[in-house]
């Protein structure tokens, strides 16, 4: 099993609990003001970028690497190992041909916040709501609910304020760094 460098983690955690924060706009800048797009773009941009090789670990369910990028809740280790979650993500064999969209999110405090991803294949999209949470410099997982359902994945969307476009970042391992 490879690990990742110390020092890659440290720069992974200090990106995304600098940019997990102030994931969107609206309800983070409810009155301070607009920000500009380019800074929106950007900000989504890392935050993609940062849950990328975790959504990537959770794919090829290495959990042990999972779980050093980001700290996961055993109720979420639980549901990763449930019949019906083994079976939509054994869809993604090759998750290096696939990109990760973000499609939206909701801060429900300062480092607390509800995240949605999709990604999608021959045999049809999966989505990610990644309920998230920071404490002492870490990022927890506290819930993580995957779905194949369009009807399940459009109720996922309408609890998220939605990005204007989504930010799509590859699953490719070199451009993830590893």
């Amino acid at each position: 099993m490879r690990k990742t460098p110390v020092v890659a983690m440290i720069v992974l955690a200090a990106l995304v609990i600098g940019s997990a924060t102030p994931l969107m706009l609206k309800a983070q800048n409810a009155g301070a003001g607009r920000q500009p797009v380019a800074a929106a773009d950007d900000m989504a941009h890392r935050t993609t970028r940062a849950f990328a090789p975790f959504i990537r670990a959770i794919i090829m369910r290495r959990v042990n690497t999972a779980q050093q990028i980001f700290k996961i809740r055993r109720s979420v280790m639980t549901g990763l190992e449930q019949q019906e979650t083994v079976r939509i993500l054994s869809r993604f064999q090759k998750p290096d041909s696939l990109s990760l969209n973000l499609v939206g999110g909701r801060l429900l405090g300062q480092d607390i916040g509800i995240l949605l991803f999709t990604l999608a294949n021959e045999e049809g999209p999966i989505y990610f709501k990644i309920y998230y949470y920071g404490f002492d410099g870490q990022i927890y997982i506290d819930r993580m609910d995957i779905g194949e359902d369009w009807d399940e994945l459009e109720k996922a969307a309408i609890s998220m304020e939605s990005l204007p476009a989504p930010v799509t970042v590859a699953l490719n391992s070199a451009d993830l760094g590893e």
